[in-house]
């Protein structure tokens, strides 16, 4: 089962062309890498994949679930933890994870 199936993504801003129709698929256990250049597009897809940006065109499916038609049910299965967010840089990432666990009871 493919965990990750993207269809002919793409994301414009007026004439910049972010991201254009990108399509691939990751299975369900597959570990992934996302590499290019500045500018390249790695943000806005990830952007896109968690509904941070609405995609311009294309699809992406999470688990068979549609980022266009079903997004609230995608959520369930993604998650972002970008770097500019650390809550304390001098941690490890376990160690800062452990921190987001301990503090999420308190945040509900």
């Amino acid at each position: 089962m493919n965990a990750i199936e993207i269809k002919n993504l793409s994301k414009n801003y007026d004439l910049i062309k972010a991201v254009k129709n990108i399509s691939l698929e990751i299975r369900d256990g597959e570990l992934f890498g996302l590499l290019g250049v500045n500018g390249a597009g790695k943000t806005t897809i990830i952007k896109m994949l968690s509904g941070l940006v609405i995609p311009s065109s294309g699809d992406a499916l999470i688990y068979g679930k549609s980022i266009v038609d079903n997004l609230e049910e995608t959520k369930n299965y993604i998650n972002v933890s970008p770097q500019e967010t650390a809550i304390a840089p001098k941690l490890t990432v376990y160690e800062n994870l452990m921190g987001v666990v301990e503090l999420l009871p308190n945040l509900l």
